[in-house]
């Protein structure tokens, strides 16, 4: 037996034990981990005083944890108390889904919470509909009449405690096992509630599960909707939470609270229902295409595309489509034909294939040489399995790229020493002669890069910019700017536009950057990075104690230095920013949180080589007080309030303060008397700003503050605050076709895409003066209403009739052959050049995308009289205007071949 055969067979053995005593340890911690998933949230009900972790307590090794439960009152009895552990199998520590990397952002270095918006939002979408990535229970238990608890059958190592009971909720982090007098501090606990509603229809969604994420320990928390669609979860510990919604029938989806939750929160949350999705996918003759596989993936996002299989007569379906915007697409087993069509399910889809092209020739230089190495590219073609095609050329300069689609193609051509070469390409005037193409010599500077002990430094990234002194020659130059990496050896090579004195700048993360004059040409160039200088520091609270849950921000002071740096503080409330070139800096900690943004700062000059430290603290925070009430002085409840830093009081060197908008689901909530409490405010003045459906701030009405158009702004002392919320007009009618029966309709711009109301509305109105409405109803006219708005006054447009519209079909077909064109993509307008002008009747709208499996599309919103329109064929931009009469309800358009 091998040395990897015998290591093979021990590992298995291991594995076998291990799982056997996996299997026993594991047993009672998932019925403990899992024991009630109710709509009440927290971890469930516990099967009763002292319930911990039997099997675990039963290890040799085991290890316990013991302490009192407190709040200000004293020791508080019937808390649940756990322990868990954050691990590499946790959402907190696992990486970032990443579809490309860059030299900055390696993939190991980069977990989920620094991921982009969208990739955090999909990959806990993911994951948590898998139930995976949760923090592991390890122990629980209730406790005693005196607040104590013991947690047992604990492994060595670092855990967090969680204790969470009606009286409040308290988290606390690096609790070694083992320790005795643990003492839990409860907070007041924060309840996690809203309504989870179609995206379209916004009707409740009765029986969704909700699970809220507490990023920094991985726990997850559960609460069910009612009837109504409204759930509650809690009380829970302070902190930053991801929710994540799901319900059968529905697409998951996880939405950011990127703010630290420290008090109740109320909030909506979207879903797109599931719908089936059937088509037929045809060659580029139009004839069915079967046994191809069809790829199906979200438009605006990245996502995993889902795969189905066309039959013999070419037709396809896909079982559960999210109700948004996708890209379908199919190859030939072949690659020689492909196809791609934007479809928004549940609409039937039609693909048609098109013939791909190769293309290939031969680069040589000025001289006729041919060039091998030569990098060719093309700009992101159609959606696909892979990467946009790409080729080098081989000894004899001879290259073949493809299979490319569409109409024309983007190439770029590479090569060290060689100037870039671009060309735009139409694929359909490309024929069988070899597409040949020449490169210039460029000028370039060659070298290495090392730091102070003349050690190469890999993926450097070098610019090489022409020195220029005229403004417009300087954005020119940057536009066309060379740029290179240094190799595992710290060697490059940069071309250069010309020859002459030239600009290199050398760039990496974590060291100075390098600026030197070169000569071009130029050789055996040594370019020296230094460390530069560094920031480091810690940040606390009032009490010393460490804070993970703000915002960094590293400020240059100097004008027009650029957006200011960022970076995340770990759980010890540390950060640090290296390679920083000289100068006065102002290092910013952000606190944001439901009803307010504070920071603090502190300076800090910056020399060569400089390792400077700060210590950010948080001093203790006062709390403002109030109440919203009505004109009346009636309690308003449900009312969001938020607390803004004034722009004056914001320093110049910040390039994008915090953001203080009204209208979402932040701000603090009034309770059921009116009654409000905005937290740990720190600066000297603020501006309040109020809102809530339907009604609208009345900063010049409300007590406690100085008012402006839009806020109240009060001081540090304020006191016994007065927010008035007056009614705001609202718009009403009614909407009936000409025999009077009230119709279904929308209003764009003033519901949700695809929500259908019945005969009437009546909307708020944000603002006062001029407006319109438009109200639409299949089979008729568009109907147009203005108004004027007038402050405190509604606005009743009475009964508005809709005059009927009519609808045609236009049956398209190749001109030549007679043959359908389903699949092909056109455009029907309204023509100018055959209507009257002015058209005495509604103007209809355009009709744009691709004809059915009939060869034919509809356009709707057609009158009752003559009119003339015009069809476009995409692929070839042929053009056939058509005649309508006033009844004609089909047409047969002949359109000409795409152009060879």
């Amino acid at each position: 037996m091998t040395r990897g055969h015998r290591r093979a067979a021990f590992l298995i053995a291991g594995s076998v034990v291990v799982l056997l005593l996996a299997f026993f340890l594991r047993a009672d911690e998932h019925a403990s981990r899992h024991p009630d998933r109710s709509a009440s949230g927290g971890p469930g009900s516990l099967p009763g005083p002292r319930a911990s972790s039997a099997a675990m307590a039963s290890s040799r090794e085991s290890l316990r944890i013991s302490g009192i439960v407190r709040d200000a009152q004293g020791p508080v009895a019937g808390v649940r108390v756990s322990a868990s552990r954050v691990d590499a199998d946790t959402l907190s520590e696992r990486p970032c889904p990443e579809t490309h990397l860059d030299h900055q952002h390696p993939r190991q270095e980069r977990l989920l919470a620094d991921c982009s918006s969208t990739d955090r939002e999909q990959e806990y979408a993911r994951l948590v509909e898998m139930r995976e990535g949760e923090a592991p229970v390890l122990a629980q238990t209730v406790t005693d009449d005196d607040g104590s608890f013991v947690l047992d059958g604990l492994p060595a190592g670092a855990v967090t405690l969680w204790a969470l009971g009606e009286a409040g909720a308290a988290v606390q982090p690096e609790v070694e096992a083992g320790s005795d007098g643990v003492m839990l501090m409860l907070e007041e606990g924060i309840l996690l509630s809203g309504q989870v509603v179609d995206a379209f229809t916004r009707a409740p969604i009765p029986g969704a599960q909700v699970t809220w994420v507490h990023e920094a320990g991985s726990r997850f928390f559960d609460g069910l909707a009612d009837a109504q669609g409204r759930f509650r979860v809690g009380p829970l510990p302070p902190g930053r939470y991801v929710k994540v919604a799901s319900a059968k029938g529905w697409r998951t989806k996880a939405f950011l609270e990127d703010v630290w939750l420290d008090a109740d929160s109320d909030v909506t949350l979207e879903l797109q229902r599931k719908v089936p999705l059937a088509g037929v996918v045809l060659t580029p003759a139009g004839l069915p295409a079967s046994g191809l596989t069809l790829h199906l993936s979200a438009r605006d996002e990245r996502s995993d595309s889902q795969s189905t299989r066309s039959d013999a007569e070419g037709r396809f379906h896909f079982e559960e489509v999210p109700a948004i915007s996708h890209r379908l697409w199919a190859w030939t087993d072949d690659e020689t034909a492909f196809g791609e069509v934007e479809v928004l399910p549940p609409a039937n889809a039609v693909l048609r294939l098109e013939s791909v092209t190769f293309i290939e020739g031969t680069v040589r230089d000025e001289q006729g040489t041919p060039v091998e190495h030569v990098a060719i590219r093309t700009e992101e073609q159609s959606q696909r399995d892979g990467p946009s095609p790409a080729t080098f050329t081989d000894e004899a300069g001879h290259y073949r790229l493809g299979p490319l689609t569409g109409g024309y193609v983007e190439l770029t051509l590479k090569r060290e020493r060689y100037q870039n070469s671009e060309h735009r390409l139409s694929l359909s005037a490309i024929q069988r002669e070899p597409m040949d193409f020449t490169l210039v010599k460029a000028m370039s500077v060659d070298g290495i890069v090392v730091d102070p002990r003349g050690t190469a430094i890999p993926g450097v990234r070098l610019n090489l910019r022409p020195v220029r002194h005229d403004y417009s020659s300087y954005l020119a130059a940057n536009v066309r700017a060379e740029t290179a990496l240094s190799d595992e050896n710290g060697r490059f090579i940069v071309d250069s536009l010309g020859d002459g004195a030239d600009e290199l700048i050398a760039e990496t993360e974590g060291l100075r950057p390098v600026r030197m004059a070169v000569e071009v040409p130029s050789t055996g160039l040594r370019v020296v990075m230094h460390p530069g200088a560094s920031v480091s520091g810690t940040v606390v609270d009032a009490r010393g104690a460490p804070m993970s849950n703000v915002d960094l921000f590293l400020w240059n002071t100097a004008p027009l230095s650029g957006q200011g740096r960022t970076t995340r503080v770990d759980s010890a409330g540390a950060f640090a920013w290296r390679g920083l070139a000289e100068g006065h800096y102002v290092v910013e900690a952000r606190l944001r949180t439901l009803g307010s943004v504070d920071s603090v700062s502190q300076p800090v000059d910056l020399e060569p080589g400089t390792d400077a430290h700060v210590s950010l603290r948080f001093d203790e925070g006062r709390a403002l007080r109030g109440m919203t009430v009505d004109t009346e002085g009636r309690p308003v409840p449900g009312v969001r309030i938020k607390a803004c830093i004034p722009n004056e009081d914001i320093p110049a060197w910040v390039m994008y303060g915090p953001a203080c908008r009204s209208g979402d689901d932040q701000g603090v909530l009034s309770g059921p008397d009116g009654r409000f409490i905005l937290k740990d405010l720190r600066a000297p003045a603020y501006q309040l700003v109020a809102w809530k459906e339907g009604l609208e701030f009345a900063p010049s009405r409300s007590r406690g503050g100085t008012p402006d158009a839009s806020s109240l702004q009060v001081s540090a002392g304020a006191d016994d605050l007065r927010l008035v919320l007056e009614h705001r007009p609202r718009l009403r009618g009614q909407v009936v076709s000409e025999d009077g029966t009230p119709l279904r309709f929308s209003v764009p711009g003033w519901t949700v895409m695809g929500q259908v109301l019945e005969g009437t509305f009546d909307f708020p109105l944000a603002n006062d003066g001029r407006q319109s409405i438009v109200v639409s109803a299949k089979g008729f006219h568009d109907l147009l209403r203005e108004f004027k708005v007038s402050p405190g006054k509604d606005v009743d447009l009475g009964t508005l009739v809709m005059a009927r519209s009519r609808t045609a079909r236009f049956i398209i077909l190749d001109e030549a052959t007679h043959g359908s064109l389903a699949g092909v993509r056109v455009h029907i307008r309204f023509s100018y050049e055959r209507n009257p002008d002015p058209y005495p009747h509604p103007i209809p709208g355009s009709f744009e995308g691709v004809l059915d499996a009939r060869s034919s599309a509809e356009v709707e919103g057609l009158p009752f009289a003559p009119i003339g329109l015009y069809v476009v064929r995409a692929d070839s931009y042929s053009k056939q205007f058509v005649d309508l009469d006033a009844a004609q309800e089909t047409v047969t358009v002949l359109m000409p071949a795409a152009s060879p």
